[in-house]
C-alpha cells in the first residue's frame, strides 16, 4: 500500500453539483453578496408580524414574486442575520435588483411568470457550507484518464459495445464482478478545506456557451448562474490517496498529465477561445505549464484534472471512442462528431464578450520533499492573482464572525435581564405575599401605618433623586394619617409612635423643605407621648 498526502489548487472556477439551489426564501442579494440564510437566522430576524405575513404569503396560491419582494424589501436587515456570504458577479446582482419580485412574462395560461433566480449550489458541507470536492469526482476524473491509457485511441470493437462494457474489457474484469475492478483498490477521500485556512471563497457567476466557429448569425447563448469555488486558490483543499494494488502512482500522474494537459493547453491556444479568455489568468497557466508546473509533471509531483459540471465532453470522454451528439437544426436529426460545436465557460457579465474562464481545472500536488521548491514556486505566483480573492473573502469571513458575536452578546445581556427580571418579579412576588401575610396578623392602625410605609417606599422608587412639594401627596396624606391617631381614642400609644417613627423617616426624604420647623408642625412629639 502507498499513502500520498494530497494538496489541491484550483486553477479555474469549479462546480460540482449537488442538486440544491439558493431559492427566493433563502437568500437576498445585497451589496454585491449572496446572503444565505437558514431558517434559524430567519427565527431570529423577523418579528412576529413578519412571521405570519411570510406565511400568509406562502399560503397564497402564486407566492414566488411576493416572497421575493418580501426578502428583497428587508435585505439589509436580514444580511446581518446571515451566517455564509457569497460573491455574485456585478451583473446578477443587477439582475436581481431589477427582476426580483417583478413580473417578466404571462404563461399560456394567464398566469405571471417571475424570474426565479435559480442559482445552483457547489457541492458543501452542511455543517458550515463550506464547499468541498467529493472523492468521487475526484476518482471518476482520473478514472476517465486511466481508461483513456489502456485504450490508446482505438475505436469500439462494436458499434454498439456500451461504456460499461468498454470499461470491462479495458480494465480486465468480467461482468458483475466489480471486486475484480483495479479501481476498488484506489480510495480517494473527499477533499476539504485544511484545518489551518479558512475555507475557499465561492462566486455566483454566468455559465456561458461559446461556439468553437465564429458566424454572421450570433448564436441563442444560454446563460445559467453557477455557485464555483474560486479560481487560482493554492492549495484550497487537502486529501489523501492510497493506493492498495497495481495502479502505481507514478502511472496515475502520467495518465491523468497525458490526458488532461493537452486539452488544457489547447484551450489554451484555440483560435476562437482563447483570444475570449481572461488574458492575466490564460498568462498564468500557460507560464506555469511552461516552466515549473511543467517540471513537476515531469517529475511525477502531481497530475492535472478536470472536475464538475461543464468540463467538456471531450475531458469526460475517450479519445478514438468520443462520439458526441450534436444537436441539428429544428426538424433535423442529431449528429455524432468526435468534438463538440461549443463550450461552457465562467463570465463575470452577462455579455460574456471577454475575460472568460474555462470550468473545472485543478491541480492534484503529492509533492515530495525534493520538489518543494517547484512546488513553492507554483503556489507563490498562483497566490499573487488570488490575493485580493483571499483578502476580500477574510473581511468578509471577519464581519460576519463579528456579526454573530455581537448577536451572541446581544442574546446573552438579554437573557441575563430577563433572568433578573425574572429574579425581580419573583422577589416582589415573595415580598408581597410575605407583607400580605404580615398584614393578616396587624390591628387596622397597623395596616394603614404598614400602608402609609409601602406607600412610602413605592413614591421613592417613582421620584428618583427627586421630591414633592409641599402639601403634595406625601405630606398631605401624612397629615390625614396623623389627623386619625391624634382624634381617635382607638389608636394605641405604641401605634402613634410607630407612625411617629414612619413620618419622621420618609418625609425628609420625599418632601423638599421639610425641615425641623415643618417637622415640628405636624406635632410629632406629641404623637410620641413627649
Amino acid at each position: 500500500m502507498s499513502h500520498h498526502p494530497l494538496r489541491i489548487t484550483t486553477l479555474s472556477p469549479v462546480h460540482i453539483g449537488c442538486d440544491e439551489d439558493f431559492e427566493p426564501s433563502n437568500f437576498v442579494i445585497d451589496n454585491g453578496l449572496l446572503h444565505a440564510l437558514d431558517p434559524a437566522d430567519l427565527a431570529a430576524a423577523l418579528d412576529n408580524n413578519d412571521k405570519q405575513k411570510l406565511q400568509h404569503l406562502a399560503d397564497e396560491r402564486n407566492p414566488i414574486g411576493a416572497i421575493q419582494q418580501f426578502f428583497k424589501q428587508r435585505r439589509a436587515h436580514l444580511a446581518q442575520f446571515a451566517r455564509q456570504q457569497i460573491d455574485v458577479v456585478a451583473d446578477i446582482a443587477r439582475e436581481y435588483e431589477e427582476k426580483a419580485g417583478v413580473p417578466q412574462q404571462r404563461s399560456h395560461d394567464g398566469r405571471v411568470v417571475y424570474n426565479l433566480f435559480p442559482m445552483a449550489r457547489t457541492a458543501f458541507n452542511p455543517l458550515d457550507g463550506a464547499p468541498y470536492l467529493p472523492g468521487s469526482s475526484l476518482k471518476g476524473s482520473i478514472r476517465t484518464a486511466w481508461l483513456n491509457q489502456l485504450n490508446k485511441g482505438k475505436s469500439l470493437i462494436e458499434k454498439q459495445e456500451k461504456s460499461s462494457q468498454l470499461q470491462q474489457r479495458l480494465l480486465g474484469y468480467q461482468p458483475g464482478k466489480f471486486e475484480n475492478d483495479p479501481f476498488r483498490s484506489v480510495a480517494l477521500a473527499d477533499a476539504h478545506a485544511p484545518e489551518e485556512q479558512l475555507a475557499p471563497p465561492t462566486r455566483i457567476l454566468y455559465a456561458v456557451s461559446k461556439k468553437k466557429k465564429t458566424s454572421e448569425r450570433i448564436p441563442s447563448e444560454l446563460k445559467v448562474f453557477l455557485e464555483t469555488v474560486r479560481e487560482t486558490l493554492p492549495d484550497a483543499f487537502s486529501s489523501e490517496l492510497r493506493l492498495t494494488g497495481k495502479i502505481s502512482w507514478n502511472a496515475l500522474c502520467d495518465a491523468c498529465n497525458t490526458f488532461y494537459r493537452p486539452q488544457l493547453e489547447s484551450e489554451l491556444r484555440h483560435v476562437t477561445f482563447a483570444p475570449l479568455l481572461d488574458p492575466q489568468w490564460r498568462a498564468l497557466i500557460s507560464t506555469l505549464l511552461a516552466n515549473e508546473l511543467g517540471e513537476l509533471i515531469a517529475a511525477r509531483q502531481g497530475f492535472l484534472l478536470r472536475i464538475g459540471k461543464h468540463s467538456g465532453a471531450e475531458s469526460i470522454t475517450l479519445n478514438g471512442v468520443r462520439s458526441i451528439k450534436i444537436m441539428g437544426a429544428k426538424g433535423q436529426p442529431p449528429s455524432y462528431r468526435p468534438e463538440t460545436t461549443e463550450k461552457r465557460f465562467a463570465s463575470a457579465t452577462r455579455a460574456a464578450a471577454g475575460n472568460l474562464l474555462p470550468f473545472g481545472w485543478i491541480w492534484v500536488s503529492g509533492c515530495d520533499d525534493a520538489h518543494q521548491y517547484l512546488a513553492v514556486t507554483v503556489q507563490q505566483q498562483i497566490a499573487q492573482h488570488a490575493a485580493p480573492i483571499l483578502e476580500a473573502h477574510a473581511e468578509r469571513l471577519a464581519a460576519a464572525d463579528a456579526r454573530a458575536e455581537a448577536r451572541r452578546e446581544a442574546q446573552r445581556r438579554q437573557a441575563e435581564e430577563a433572568a433578573a427580571r425574572h429574579a425581580k418579579e419573583q422577589a416582589q412576588a415573595e415580598a408581597a405575599a410575605a407583607r400580605e401575610q404580615a398584614l393578616a396578623t396587624m390591628t387596622p392602625n397597623q395596616r394603614q401605618i404598614e400602608e402609609f410605609h409601602h406607600f412610602c417606599q413605592i413614591r421613592a422608587e417613582q421620584l428618583g433623586k427627586h421630591q414633592e412639594a409641599l402639601n403634595d401627596k406625601i405630606h398631605s396624606r401624612a397629615r390625614e394619617l396623623l389627623a386619625k391617631a391624634r382624634d381617635n381614642a382607638e389608636w394605641t400609644a405604641e401605634e402613634k409612635r410607630a407612625l411617629a417613627e414612619v413620618i419622621s423617616e420618609w418625609l425628609p426624604k420625599l418632601v423638599r423643605q421639610m425641615d425641623k420647623d415643618q417637622l415640628k408642625k405636624l406635632k410629632l412629639a406629641a404623637l410620641r407621648g413627649n
